[in-house]
């Protein structure tokens, strides 16, 4: 890709990236969509987190160029440029308010992105946590570089019945480039994995009732963004508003730490 367009690249993307609001002095969530930017949980995310009482600005950061899921999976420099353009938010943001959390939920290829703007980050800034659900990241990444990047963890919901990651994934790669099974499948179990900041957490009928039924972005619904995912984004108790500074400061994560073993996930039977 010649520079000139390389450049255009990026400078879409900045357009995406955002501006301060107010809320972000209670903390700054960043949603990231699939392949293809189709708006699952676009909208549901915000308001699931909201409703279990975040008091933070939540944003979507949009990375898809061509809205087409198959080339936004494949074309994989987008990604790994939309990554490092939302690293560069979030060193804004941290410097701006350094005792607040910065949190990322990624869904599908967003995954990807998000790993990879973890890994983009220059210290001290750190993420607080980041919530992949349908991984199309492969399951054998190496997260090391990014967990040192990170004050928390990273948690992974995934089901081995998830009909993208078993048919179009499969045949496209991972959005990393790879042809093994996805973390949406089987969790990430690759170097890093084991330390005890990894938190692979699988399908189970429980979570049925809140709309997740192993399905690829069902996951995402509001419903289980309340009662699930916002408990590695939500403080509970007192909470300290930081206010704005331009020197960086590490605070440690005062979050409880929420660690739920993941119950073996149902058959890989269901049709794309």
């Amino acid at each position: 890709m010649n520079r000139t367009l390389w450049s255009l690249v990026l400078i879409g993307m900045v357009s995406m990236v955002g501006c301060a609001d107010p809320k972000e002095k209670f903390g700054h969530t960043w949603y990231i969509d699939g392949a293809g930017n189709w708006g699952f949980g676009v909208l549901d995310v915000p308001v699931g987190l909201e409703q279990a009482g975040y008091k933070g600005l939540v944003t979507n950061h949009h990375w898809s160029l061509t809205l087409n899921p198959a080339l936004d999976q494949t074309l994989r420099f987008i990604a790994r440029g939309s990554g490092s353009v939302l690293a560069g938010g979030i060193q804004d943001f941290l410097k701006r308010y350094p005792d607040a959390d910065a949190n990322i939920i990624a869904l599908s290829a967003g995954t990807g992105v998000a790993i990879w703007a973890v890994e983009d980050l220059k210290p001290p800034a750190k993420v607080n946590n980041v919530i992949l659900v349908g991984a199309s990241i492969s399951s054998s990444y190496d997260v090391r570089k990014a967990l040192a990047n990170m004050k928390g963890n990273i948690y992974v919901y995934y089901a081995a019945s998830d009909p993208v990651l078993q048919g179009p994934v499969r045949l496209l790669g991972t959005i990393d480039g790879k042809f093994d099974d996805a973390a949406g499948l089987v969790g990430l179990r690759g170097p890093g994995a084991s330390g005890g900041r990894v938190r692979n957490i699988g399908w189970s009928s429980k979570y049925e009732s809140l709309g997740w039924t192993g399905g690829h972005a069902d996951c995402t619904n509001s419903r289980f963004v309340k009662a699930e995912i916002s408990k590695h984004i939500v403080r509970h108790g007192p909470t300290r508003k930081s206010t704005p500074t331009s020197a960086p400061s590490e605070s440690p994560d005062k979050m409880p730490i929420t660690e739920e073993e993941a119950p073996k996930p149902q058959a890989t039977s269901l049709p794309e």
